[in-house]
């Protein structure tokens, strides 16, 4: 036990400090460093209780793990994310143990699984503090996979492909494995509470799979850029593109009837015309500049009047381009996969995906029935 906290010590502190200095500076970054060089101060405390002597009572770092998470998916999903006062709120749980951890510095309040429905002073404590504890846990995971799942959503409107650059899949991914962690400790505590088969303390055995989940969160977050540098394209000035507007404003927007079937007339004559589609990481702001719509006008247009998202309009193109070459006998010496990318599709997976969701069949299993029909 004591070799995993050397090694989950040494590298939380590493992987902090470097995704704390990394530059360019960004407040999502620093909330991350913070996150793991919070846990680096929970396994210096866990080392010091297991070998020296026991620093407090109660365990109350955990309490910020999860408004942490949930504030880095916020930030690193936001355009231009500022600190707001009123987050301090999601700390209150931590506050209050804190203050009870001061006030109890001398007592025996926590005492394991094996001690936890002692029948003493603390025993309504520490029910209270497991319930909270599995609450907070549970809340700002649940909090945290709907901000990233809106986030993926929200790209729809903006970008016509996916990677994993921008959909912070990996945090997706790493966040559902870390309450799946904790959740078992609960279920192994609760059993070893009710029968007591463990020698040892399941919060303590949690810190091996904290280890290893802290090393990836150390990896995937240093190399996370940032997401909005990606996607937003900016102005000859240097200035990001008007990016406030919403689809709750479109019903104020003013846009005239003809103007509308102007706007879709222009951009479907473009679409066919030029095939901005065929550039494998063509965003709105692009097709904005090409068209000289405003964005939001476009969002519009294309969400309220086309009836798609931008992602799925690009992607309807990017499938009907590679239909007809996959028909037409001057493509006949290309891959399928060659096709797909001269058509916009910027990885065989997505390519595969999308073409099966549009038509039905696979690339290949279209390719066959194609050839079935002409022979």
């Amino acid at each position: 036990m004591e070799a995993i906290l050397y090694i989950g010590i040494s590298q939380t502190l590493f992987a902090g400090i470097l995704i704390a200095t990394r530059k360019p500076r960004v407040l999502a970054n620093q909330v991350l460093a913070a996150w793991l060089l919070i846990i680096c101060i929970e396994m210096v405390i866990v080392l010091i209780n297991e070998t020296l002597v026991e620093l407090y009572p109660i365990k109350i770092m955990p309490f910020i793990y999860g408004p942490l998470l949930l504030l880095y998916a916020k930030w690193m999903t936001t355009e231009k994310p500022r600190f707001d006062p009123r987050y301090l709120w999601h700390f209150t749980p931590f506050f209050i143990f804190l203050i009870a951890s001061l006030v109890f510095i001398d007592q025996r309040v926590m005492q394991g699984t094996h001690g936890f429905l002692v029948r003493d002073s603390f025993v309504s404590f520490r029910i209270v503090y497991a319930i909270t504890f599995f609450v907070s846990i549970t809340a700002y995971s649940i909090a945290t996979f709907v901000e990233i799942h809106r986030h993926q959503k929200r790209l729809k409107q903006l970008v016509s492909y996916s990677t994993g650059r921008i959909t912070l899949q990996w945090l997706l991914g790493l966040s559902i494995t870390f309450y799946a962690g904790y959740v078992i400790m609960f279920i192994f505590g609760g059993i070893d509470i009710m029968v007591g088969f463990m020698n040892f303390d399941p919060y303590e055995i949690s810190f091996i799979g904290l280890t290893i989940l802290t090393f990836l969160f150390g990896i995937f977050g240093f190399n996370q850029p940032v997401i909005f540098e990606e996607v937003v394209r900016y102005t000859e000035n240097g200035e990001p593109e008007n990016n406030n507007q919403d689809s709750k404003k479109y019903q104020r927007s003013g846009l005239k009837k003809e103007d509308i079937r102007g706007y879709v007339e222009k951009v479907e004559k473009h679409m066919k015309k030029s095939k901005p589609y065929q550039d494998r990481e063509l965003t709105i702001y692009d097709l904005s500049r090409q068209l000289d719509i405003p964005r939001h006008v476009l969002s519009e247009i294309i969400n309220e009047h086309i009836g798609k998202n931008f992602y799925n309009l690009v992607n309807d193109y990017r499938v009907e381009e590679v239909k007809q070459r996959l028909e037409n006998p001057q493509y006949k010496h290309l891959t399928i996969l060659a096709i797909a990318y001269d058509s916009g599709f910027n990885s065989k997976s997505s390519f595969n995906t999308i073409f099966k969701e549009k038509t039905g069949s696979t690339p290949s299993e279209y390719l066959k029935t194609i050839s079935a029909r002409n022979s």
